[in-house]
């Protein structure tokens, strides 16, 4: 029988301005406009967490009331130290936790109508421990989604899910959703005594096909947990089984180069990367490919993204968040994060720039996703979350917002949005997918509800009447050279005008702010006193130096594809970057973002 209670099935409402963004933006090749009223009409609808083109349709899965939910959890871990509700103005939190609207949701968007339907609601049918008469959700969010032929042919869609244990405890373990048709969804049986009805877990997370095989990830909330294959997922039981060593902490997995990579965290040594060729009994064998911490002086504790683009596996990691690339050989190289020196000699970042693409606030590199041949990552950037530490606007309101980021080559990455596309509470890039109908953009907005954007080409947009006319190519391949205390760019003419506008921004370590700010020293304090009594739980620590970009300003005019900034100061950093101009002032969105001093050697 399918678990899809009448009241859940919607539409979304008519966008509005409130709900919408008018202004579309341009990025190199791409028209990012806003898909969908956001959260769907409802700002419960916090994260787009999962999304997934199947069936000619846009399927997308929420989580709900996320802000409320974390803040209940914390408080129930921790009462003494984390409050409920939040004293947060911008939130909508139930007084009570147990009447947060937790109830996830998968909606799908259909190309032809441009129109998205809600087609499942979680049911609410779960008691909630010592509250007598009181339900919560049986899922708060639905994680991830990918499709699986099963033995007899039959492709179907699978929905990793996620329970309210964080808040309430005990409560059922999640439940996998699947779907053979794209418009009805029902869990894979969990009976009680079997495997998966004794798996007593908070989260499905990834979900991967290998060797003719679904591959689970399942743990906390948070993140680190176990893996699970299945050959035959939708039997459920007793035909998945644990597969990852007992002491495996994983947290993400990817196929590459004909082996299943696991990305790991652990809190003491840092983040690494391992392989399996799943052959042989349970638990399979697995070989180190990156090594705990990847040689870092203030390591990483955790893979948070793996995305196979031009033959190679890059890697995104949690605060700081840094990007390796894992080649063919299992060799690797830094592309952004701090230089260190490993058994191989000394590794400094192909782009040249530090962790979070020079900026520290972006925490995660969150997602990644490959559309017409340019790899995008997105982040999630912290500053909207400190938003009301008393004296922190004034470096952090620069930063308010996601940052996306492409490249064609994995080398040079240009900057799409800093801002969360102008949304300072859109603070994180979710979920992506790559459709016949543009990039998709799934954002994180735990105060006002998720957004979902739309990148199509520029002719496409042109066409549709979005945009009057093409804009100006953008200079491309911007690289610095440091020349007599001088700092020397150059880039690609893109052939337009040739004129150029130049823009600079100092990097600042905003540590001292940080560690003398009243309100941070006080949660440093409580974080302390926590890990006292629990030493196992994920803080990473507050590292040596904390670099934040300040706002670009315009610092040159030239007609030629290169120019000389000889006002730069001994021992400050810089960033920069370059548009194309024409006579009536248009600008041409901006080329890649260049560092200086150089944490790469010069050649």
């Amino acid at each position: 029988m399918t678990d899809r209670p009448e009241a859940a099935v919607a539409t979304a409402p008519p966008p509005s301005p409130s709900t919408l963004h008018d202004t579309p933006r341009v990025a190199n090749d791409l028209l990012f406009r806003e898909a969908a009223p956001q959260g769907f009409g409802d700002r419960q609808n916090s994260w787009a967490w999962s999304m997934y083109w199947w069936k000619d349709k846009l399927y997308v899965g929420t989580n709900r009331a996320w802000h409320c939910a974390e803040h209940a959890g914390l408080n129930s871990a921790f009462p003494l130290f984390i409050k409920y509700p939040p004293k947060d103005p911008d939130a909508e939190c139930a007084p009570d936790p147990t009447e947060l609207p937790l109830r996830a949701e998968i909606w799908s968007w259909t190309p032809e109508t441009d129109s998205w339907e809600r087609l499942y609601q979680s049911p609410k049918d779960v008691p909630i421990p010592g509250k007598s008469g009181k339900s919560t959700a049986r899922e708060v969010g639905y994680r991830y989604m990918t499709k699986f032929t099963e033995p007899d042919g039959t492709e179907a869609l699978y929905v990793s899910g996620v329970n309210a244990r964080f808040i309430f405890r005990p409560v059922p373990s999640p439940r996998i959703l699947r779907s053979v048709d794209g418009k009805t969804f029902e869990p894979l049986p969990q009976d009680p005594g079997t495997f998966m009805g004794t798996l007593d877990k908070c989260s499905f997370r990834t979900l991967v096909v290998y060797k003719n095989r679904l591959f689970v990830h399942v743990g906390s909330v948070r993140g680190e947990g176990i893996i699970l294959e299945s050959a035959d997922p939708a039997r459920g039981n007793d035909s998945f089984q644990q597969i990852s060593p007992k002491d495996m902490r994983a947290f993400e997995m990817v196929t590459y180069n004909g082996y299943l990579y696991v990305g790991l965290r652990d809190p003491k040594k840092g983040y690494s990367v391992c392989k399996t060729d799943a052959t042989g009994p349970a638990p399979y064998q697995f070989t180190t490919v990156v090594e705990p911490g990847a040689f870092a002086k203030n390591p990483s504790f955790s893979v948070i993204s793996m995305f196979v683009f031009r033959d190679r596996l890059f890697v995104g990691t949690d605060r700081p968040g840094e990007i390796i690339r894992i080649n063919p050989d299992d060799t690797w190289d830094l592309v952004c994060g701090a230089p260190r020196e490993t058994p191989d000699g000394w590794k400094y970042p192909l782009s040249g720039l530090d962790t979070g693409f020079g900026n520290w606030l972006n925490a995660h590199i969150w997602r990644m996703q490959e559309y017409n041949g340019r790899l995008y990552i997105g982040t999630w950037n912290m500053a909207t979350d400190f938003r009301r530490v008393a004296g922190a606007d004034a470096y952090l309101h620069p930063h308010y917002g996601f940052d996306l980021f492409e490249t064609s080559d994995g080398w040079h990455f240009t900057p799409v949005t800093t801002d969360g596309f102008g949304d300072i509470y859109s603070n994180g890039v979710r979920s992506f997918a790559s459709t016949p109908h543009g990039l998709f953009v799934g954002t994180a907005n735990k105060w006002e509800g998720l957004r979902v954007w739309q990148g199509v080409s520029l002719a496409a947009a042109q066409s549709d009447g979005l945009i009057d006319s093409l804009p100006l190519a953008a200079p491309q391949r911007l690289e610095a050279e440091a020349v007599d205390g001088s700092v020397v760019l150059s880039w690609d003419d893109p052939g337009a005008t040739g004129r150029y506008r130049v823009y600079r921004t100092e990097v600042d370590n905003i540590r001292d702010q940080v560690m003398s700010n009243s309100f941070m020293t006080r949660m440093m304090r409580i974080m302390k006193t926590i890990l006292f009594f629990m030493p196992d739980l994920y803080v990473p620590p507050v590292p040596d130096e904390l670099w934040v970009p300040g706002k670009y300003q315009e610092v040159a005019q030239c007609d030629q594809p290169f120019w000389i900034d000889r006002g730069t100061q001994p021992g400050v950093r810089y960033q920069y970057l370059v548009r194309a101009a024409d006579d009536a002032g248009a600008l041409s969105t901006p080329s890649n973002v260049v560092s200086a001093p150089f944490l790469t050697p010069v050649v």
